[in-house]
C-alpha cells in the first residue's frame, strides 16, 4: 500500500498496532501526527455497567410477561412501549489516548516535497514516508512492536535538522518528572461518555474520585545524535541526522469487574521500565524482532490472484478508483484480503482486549456508536476470519473477555428476565455491559434483543473446530452451557405447540404494522430461532468432544451437570424449534408471519444466519431454502454499507454463487461513498469506519476459495473453489484452514483446480500434561486417518488424512476416481 501525499483525514492515515497499542500514521512533512490508542482506555468504570434502570428492582419479568400478552393480543405498539421500559442507558466509549507529533520548523505547512512517498508494508507491519532531493532526503519508518511493547518512530536525514517532538491529548494530562531525553505524564479518561446519537446536556463527564475512571501513564523517550531539551509538552531536538522516538502507555484497567486501582507511581514505573528496556536495543534489533514476530502470523497465508504488475505502481487510492471503473485488478482483492489479516494481527493479540467497532483505532472522544462492542453482528464478524485465515490465536481476546460478560449477563438474565444462564444485548464494553441500551425511547429494533450471548458463545465452539484445543473448550464449556441455559428459559410455547421467542426482533430491521407505520417487535423471528438452534447444537457437540475429559459444572449451581438429562432437554427443545421457510414471493422469511418490509433493502441479513455462519441451509441439502436465501439477497439490492456487503459476500459464497460474490467484491472495492466502499487507506466505510467490514471481507474470500463446515455421517466435506469468481481464473493460495484442523494449499488455472494439498494437524506430543485429559486415549486411535471427502464442483473423492502428513489432490485424480466408481 502506498500514496504520493500525506494523509489529510484520519481515514487516510495508515494503521499500526500490537494488539494493545494502536497508532494512525499521517506521514506529514512539516507536522507529522501519530494518533495513539491504548486498548484498555475506555470511559467509565465497573459501576457504569449497571446502567440507569427505568424499572423497579424485580419488575423486569412482569414487564416481559406483559409484552408477551400484548403481542398475543396483536398490540404491537403496547409491546414496543413495554420493551422500551427495559432500557438501561448506554455502554461506555473507547477513547483516544494521545497524539505524538513530530514537527520540523521552517517547512511550509502544506508542502509536499519532491520524491514524496508514503507506504505501509503489510508483511512487515512497518509504515513510513520519505521526501526530499538527493543529498537532502529524509526517511521515517514506524512500527508498534509486540515484543518490546512500544511505538517506534525512526527518522533519518541526510542533513542535520531541528525537530520538536511533543505529546498532546484530548483528555486532562498531569506531567510527571521527566529527564533530558524523556517526557512522562498521566492521562485521565472520562467517567462517562454519551454516544453521539444521544442529545445529552453533559455528553462527556470527568470525575477525579478514585476508581471512577481509567488513568494511563504515557512515557516518551528520544534517542538521537542531536542535542535535546525537555519542555512541558515534549522534547526539542537540535542538529540531528538520526532520531528514534519510543512511546508506550500503561493503564490501571484491571478487568471488567474491578475498579481502576489509581496507583500512578506503579503505572509510571512500568511505563518507564518498558521504554528503558527498548532504548537499550538498537533500532535495527527492535525492527528485526518486530518483523519476525509479525511474520510468524502473517506469513502463514499467501494469496496470489494474478493481475497486471503495472497496477503495483499506482497509488492505492488511484488503484481503487481505476478498479471501480475498469475492473481487471484481482490482485487488489488479494491485497484487501491480506489487509484484513494484517488488521487482525495488529488489533487482537493474546492478552489484549477484543477489537471494538474500529479495532484499536479511534480519534474521537464521542466516537460513532461509542466504538464499543456491537454484538448483533459486528463483533462476531470481526472474528470470523480468525480460524479460516489461520490466525486462531487472535481470537483469544474475544474468548478471554467472554467470562466477564457471562458473569455480568447472569445478573441481567436473573434480574431482568427471571432466567438462568447468561444473556447479553446488542452493545457491550470493557466493563461487560449486558443490559438493553437506550434512554427509554430507543428503537426496540436494536434494544430488544437478548441473544448476544447466544451468538458470542458459539465462538467457543468455532475456536475448537479450527484448533482442536480440547483443554480450552473444557475451560470455556460453562460459557456455552450458560448461554444455552438462558435460551431454554427464554423459549416459550407457541399456539401451534412449537417453541419460540417473545418478544422478538430481527436486529435493526422493521416491518409494516397494521397501522401502516414501521414496527420492530414480533414473535419467533427467523434470526432468533437460528441463534437458539446454533447455540444448542454447539453445546451438544461440545459434550461429544469433551466426553470423559472434563466434569461439566453448571455455573448457576456450581454442581455437576446431569449430562444425560441435559442432552434430553436440549434435544427436545431442538425438535420443537421451527426451521427456516420460504415466503410465497420466493424469499426466505424474516418474520414468523408474511409481513411487509418497511425497508426492503435493509443492511442486516440476520435471517440468513442459517446460511452463514450457520451452514445448515445449503444448496445440496436444502436446495429450496438456499434458493430462497439467494432470492432474499437479490431483493436486498446491490448497495449497502461496507460490513453488510462483506456478510453478503460470505452468503453468496456459501450459496456457491461465484459471479454474485464477484459483484460484491467490486462493490466493496469502490472509493468510499454512500456508506460503502473503502477509504484511501483501505479502511471499510460504514461510515465512518468499521473494522468488521475489512475482516468480514477476508472471511468471505476464504469462503469463496474453500469450505469445510459440512460433516455428513461423520465424514467432513472439504469443498475446493466452491464460489470462484469468473475474474479469478488463475491463482494460488497457501495456508487456509477448514474445520477439523486441516490446512489447505491450492493452485488453479483457467478456473479449474490444478492441485490441492490438505494437511491435518499433527497430534500434540504431550497430552498427559493437560489436566483436562483424564481419560486414556489408545495410541491406535491417534494414528487413525481422518475421513474426508474432497469436492471440486460435482466431482468428489474420499481421503484418509493422517496427522501431519500432506495429502495431494488434483482435479484429474478426483475425476478418475469418480469414473472408476
Amino acid at each position: 500500500m502506498h500514496d504520493d501525499r500525506p494523509a489529510d483525514l484520519w481515514t487516510d492515515a495508515l494503521p499500526l498496532g500490537n494488539g494493545r497499542l494502536g497508532a494512525m500514521c499521517f506521514g506529514g512533512v512539516r507536522r507529522d501526527r501519530f494518533q495513539v490508542n491504548d486498548d484498555t482506555c475506555w470511559s467509565g468504570s465497573p459501576a457504569t455497567a449497571s446502567g440507569r434502570p427505568l424499572l423497579a428492582p424485580g419488575e423486569g419479568p412482569e414487564v416481559v410477561r406483559a409484552a408477551r400478552e400484548a403481542l398475543a393480543e396483536g398490540d404491537v405498539r403496547r409491546a414496543e412501549q413495554l420493551a422500551q421500559r427495559l432500557q438501561h442507558g448506554h455502554t461506555q466509549a473507547y477513547q483516544p489516548l494521545v497524539d505524538l507529533v513530530v514537527e520540523q520548523p521552517g517547512r511550509a505547512e502544506d508542502e509536499v516535497p519532491p520524491g514524496y512517498r508514503r507506504w505501509l508494508d503489510l508483511g512487515e507491519a512497518v509504515a513510513g514516508h520519505r521526501f526530499g532531493e538527493v543529498g537532502e532526503r529524509t526517511e521515517q519508518q514506524a512500527f508498534v512492536s509486540a515484543p518490546a511493547g512500544v511505538l517506534v518512530v525512526h527518522r533519518t536525514s541526510e542533513v542535520p535538522v531541528d525537530l520538536l517532538v511533543r505529546v498532546t491529548s484530548p483528555h486532562p494530562v498531569v506531567l510527571a518528572p521527566g529527564d533530558v531525553d524523556l517526557w512522562a505524564g498521566t492521562v485521565r479518561m472520562p467517567s462517562h461518555v454519551y454516544p453521539p446519537h444521544e442529545d445529552a446536556a453533559e455528553p462527556v463527564a470527568y470525575d477525579d474520585d478514585p476508581g471512577a475512571s481509567i488513568t494511563a501513564a504515557v512515557v516518551m523517550r528520544v534517542v538521537t545524535d542531536g542535542a535535546l531539551r525537555v519542555r512541558d509538552d515534549g522534547l526539542t531536538v537540535h542538529g540531528a541526522r538520526e532520531v528514534t522516538v519510543l512511546l508506550t502507555s500503561v493503564s490501571d484497567y484491571a478487568g471488567a469487574m474491578r475498579p481502576p486501582h489509581g496507583d500512578i507511581g506503579k503505572l509510571l514505573r512500568r511505563a518507564r521500565g518498558t521504554v528503558a528496556a527498548a532504548a537499550e536495543q538498537s533500532v535495527e534489533r527492535l525492527r528485526a524482532d518486530h518483523v519476525a514476530d509479525h511474520a510468524a502470523l502473517f506469513d502463514r497465508v499467501a494469496l496470489d490472484l494474478g493481475g497486471n504488475p503495472g497496477h503495483d505502481a499506482l497509488t492505492t487510492d488511484s488503484r481503487v478508483a481505476r478498479h471501480a471503473v475498469m475492473g481487471g485488478d484481482p490482485a487488489l482483492a488479494a491485497m484487501l484480503f491480506q489487509y484484513g489479516r494484517y488488521l487482525m494481527i495488529a488489533g487482537s493479540r493474546p492478552g489484549t482486549m477484543p477489537m471494538t467497532l474500529q479495532g484499536i483505532w479511534n480519534e474521537d472522544v464521542r466516537p460513532a456508536w461509542s466504538s464499543a462492542y456491537t454484538t448483533n453482528i459486528n463483533l462476531e464478524m470481526a472474528y470470523w476470519p480468525a480460524g479460516p485465515a489461520n490466525l486462531a490465536e487472535c481470537a483469544e481476546p474475544l474468548l478471554g473477555w467472554l467470562p466477564g460478560v457471562a458473569a455480568s449477563g447472569a445478573a441481567t438474565a436473573r434480574e431482568l428476565y427471571g432466567a438462568r444462564g447468561w444473556t447479553a444485548h446488542h452493545n457491550s464494553d470493557a466493563w461487560a455491559f449486558t443490559l438493553p441500551a437506550g434512554e427509554g425511547d430507543g428503537d426496540p429494533s436494536w434494544t430488544a434483543w437478548p441473544l448476544g450471548g447466544a451468538w458470542l458463545a458459539q465462538h467457543v465452539w468455532e475456536h475448537f473446530e479450527f484448533t482442536g484445543d480440547t483443554a480450552a473448550l473444557g475451560r470455556a464449556w460453562p460459557l456455552l452451557h450458560g448461554a444455552a441455559r438462558f435460551c431454554l428459559d427464554w423459549l416459550v410455547e407457541q399456539p401451534d405447540g412449537s417453541l419460540g421467542t417473545s418478544p422478538a426482533t430481527s436486529p435493526e430491521n422493521h416491518f409494516v404494522a397494521d397501522d401502516g407505520a414501521p414496527a420492530a417487535v414480533s414473535t419467533s423471528t427467523t434470526s432468533d430461532l437460528a441463534l437458539v438452534r446454533g447455540v444448542l447444537e454447539c453445546t451438544l457437540a461440545s459434550l461429544d468432544a469433551l466426553e470423559d475429559c472434563v466434569e461439566h459444572i453448571d455455573p448457576d449451581t456450581d454442581q455437576p451437570v446431569d449430562v444425560d438429562a441435559w442432552r434430553a432437554e436440549v434435544g427436545a427443545a431442538l425438535r420443537r424449534l421451527p426451521g427456516e421457510r420460504a415466503m410465497p414471493d420466493g424469499r426466505l422469511a424474516e418474520w414468523s408471519q408474511d409481513l411487509v418490509d418497511a425497508e426492503p433493502e435493509h443492511r442486516h441479513t440476520s435471517h440468513l444466519i442459517g446460511v452463514f455462519p450457520g451452514g445448515w441451509v445449503h444448496p445440496d441439502t436444502t436446495p429450496d431454502l438456499a434458493k430462497a436465501a439467494a432470492a432474499t439477497l437479490d431483493a436486498r439490492g446491490p448497495r449497502s454499507t461496507g460490513w453488510a456487503l462483506a456478510w453478503r459476500l460470505a452468503l453468496r459464497a456459501r450459496l456457491h454463487d461465484g459471479a454474485g460474490a464477484e459483484e460484491l467484491v467490486h462493490a466493496l472495492l469502490a472509493p468510499a461513498g454512500d456508506g460503502a466502499g473503502v477509504y484511501r487507506n483501505l479502511f471499510s466505510a460504514h461510515p465512518p469506519f468499521q473494522v468488521d467490514g475489512n475482516l468480514g471481507f477476508t472471511a468471505g474470500v476464504v469462503e469463496m476459495l474453500v469450505q469445510g463446515h459440512r460433516v455428513v455421517d461423520g465424514v467432513r466435506e472439504v469443498h475446493l473453489l466452491p464460489a470462484l469468481p469468473p475474474g479469478w481464473r488463475d491463482g494460488s493460495v497457501r495456508g487456509l484452514r477448514v474445520r477439523g484442523g486441516i490446512t489447505v494449499d491450492m493452485t488453479w488455472a483457467e478456473g479449474e483446480l490444478v492441485q490441492a494439498t490438505l494437511t491435518a494437524d499433527a497430534e500434540p506430543d504431550a497430552r498427559e500434561e493437560d489436566e483436562a485429559f483424564d481419560a486414556d486415549v489408545p495410541a491406535d486411535d491417534l494414528d487413525d486417518a481422518m475421513p474426508v471427502v474432497v469436492r471440486c464442483g460435482s466431482l468428489r473423492t474420499a481421503l484418509g488424512l493422517r496427522p501431519g502428513e500432506p495429502a495431494v489432490v488434483t482435479l484429474a485424480t478426483v475425476g478418475d476416481i469418480l469414473a472408476a466408481r
